[in-house]
């Protein structure tokens, strides 16, 4: 049945590998050599070479069964010395039960001739497999690494998509907390306002001259004034930036909605206006874009995510432009930044879970892959042109479909 590590194979009745037979040989050698010398190279017999490649160094041998019947033994060879992978040594097992399949139906329902014939084929299809074996493996490598690069990406929208779920609970809680306090103060604001109008009217008619005539009765008017009016100022800017919170998170906006996209970059941009302190100029170039029907919380996580970056890579005295334009049945989201850039060798992986340009300790490299899987489960696509101290522009593309699908 056969010498060597086939033979082991065909006797052990189990798969059988080795990854030095150079060494193996070596010392064969050594020892033949040494017997030759003393004289006893007639005990060693003749050596029959063993099958396959001349200088081989690692193997497989698997035995071929049908029913506890050994009818041969599959032997994938490499003159390279190396440790057989596990998804080879199953890919290698695939292969030889279908070899022991394709002979043993040949030796069942074949003539004889048509036997040899099927075998000589079967021989063919062998070489043939055992030929293209490395490619195999390596395109089933590459398969199994984007597979991997995908669960990734998934695992990470999933984790971002709890965070969010998150911090929607705690906006709500917030907005409802800073709400009612608010909503007491702009009160107290606005009857503070109210009682010092009146105060200053009174005390400008002529009965009460006497009293107006006092500067520091005055001075205390105009600052209750005063400070009545920068309390509603601030109430109101504080109002604006809880709407905003709860839009941006649209807490009510589990499911698909039809919503306008410019309200949702609106949204965003208020939320990163600290951020947007250092001299960052923004600069809003709306077209006319239908409603959308899509889902709202994530696509403003999208546009956060492309925003910051744009922050990020631009700095201070730099520029953000934002196009929005509609062109046949898609509608174009366009974020230009006049920041750093992004090398050509690095555009292909920018969309790759965990990879990032921007150093240790800024970011995780998950924002862009997890933009592009939302953008892709709205039908859309994420486009990127960039230039290495020219800035980035990426453009976002989402089909116009509505609740009716028109």
């Amino acid at each position: 049945m056969g010498i060597g590590l086939t033979g082991v194979a065909a006797k052990r009745r189990r798969m059988m590998r080795v990854s030095n037979l150079g060494q193996k040989r070596a010392y064969g050698s050594a020892i033949r050599k040494e017997m030759e010398r003393a004289g006893r190279a007639g005990e060693l017999g003749e050596i029959a070479a063993p099958p396959g490649l001349p200088n081989v160094e690692s193997q497989i041998a698997i035995p071929l069964l049908i029913e506890d019947t050994l009818i041969g033994v599959f032997s994938v060879e490499s003159d390279v010395r190396r440790e057989f992978s596990e998804r080879e040594e199953i890919l290698i097992s695939i292969v030889a039960n279908q070899a022991a399949s394709a002979i043993h139906n040949a030796l069942m329902y074949r003539t004889e001739g048509e036997r040899r014939r099927e075998l000589a084929d079967a021989h063919e299809r062998l070489k043939q497999l055992n030929e293209t074996l490395e490619e195999r493996v390596r395109a089933r490598t590459e398969e199994l690494q984007q597979a991997n690069r995908e669960l990734k990406a998934a695992q990470a929208q999933l984790i971002q998509s709890a965070k969010l779920a998150a911090l929607g609970d705690l906006v709500a809680g917030v907005a409802h907390e800073i709400n009612t306090p608010l909503g007491a103060v702009r009160a107290n604001a606005d009857v503070m306002g109210r009682a010092t109008a009146v105060v200053s009217a009174f005390l400008r008619n002529e009965e009460h001259a006497p009293l107006s005539s006092d500067p520091k009765l005055g001075s205390a008017l105009q600052a209750l004034e005063e400070a009545a009016r920068t309390t509603l100022i601030g109430t109101e800017r504080i109002s604006k930036i809880v709407i905003s919170l709860r839009q941006f998170a649209r807490l009510d906006a589990a499911a698909r909605k039809t919503v306008d996209l410019h309200e949702g970059l609106d949204c965003t941009l208020t939320l990163l206006r600290h951020k947007l302190k250092d001299g960052i100029e923004v600069i809003k170039n709306y077209g006319d874009l239908p409603l959308i029907h899509c889902f709202p919380d994530r696509l403003n996580q999208v546009f956060m995510n492309l925003l910051v970056n744009a922050v990020q890579a631009t700095g201070r005295g730099g520029r953000i432009t934002i196009t929005t334009s509609r062109e046949g049945n898609e509608v174009f989201l366009q974020f230009a930044d006049t920041g750093c850039g992004i090398s050509s060798e690095d555009i292909p992986r920018i969309f790759d879970p965990g990879f990032t340009t921007k150093g240790v300790g800024v970011g995780m490299g998950l924002g862009l892959p997890i933009s592009y899987r939302i953008v892709q489960e709205h039908g859309g696509r994420i486009e990127v042109s960039s230039q290495p101290g020219q800035g980035s522009v990426f453009t976002v593309r989402l089909p116009c479909i509505s609740p009716q699908g028109t």
